[in-house]
């Protein structure tokens, strides 16, 4: 799988995620893009309280990481931080 490939299945992950199920009320796109960040995945499933964007972000972390040898992993939790915020701020 070469780069060209995860890029268009970041962008078709980013472009389709408005299909997903709202996310609970009261929830701020700053603090989201914090647990994001903070603790990848795993901060993005507890924050949104979901365990289908846990399983998105993780698969696109592992993807990634398997791809640059783990090299991009800063870039990938700030693709979580993304992530998380654009999912709260679509739910409002």
């Amino acid at each position: 799988m070469s780069n060209q490939h995860y890029a268009h299945i970041l962008h078709h992950s980013f472009r389709h995620a408005k299909d997903l199920k709202p996310v609970g009320p009261g929830k701020n796109p700053t603090t989201a893009f914090c647990m994001g960040f903070a603790f990848g995945p795993f901060g993005v499933g507890l924050y949104l309280r979901s365990w289908i964007d846990f399983l998105i972000t993780f698969a696109l972390v592992v993807a990634g990481a398997a791809m640059t040898a783990g090299l991009g992993a800063p870039v990938f939790w700030v693709m979580c931080g993304a992530w998380a915020a654009m999912r709260v701020s679509q739910s409002k």
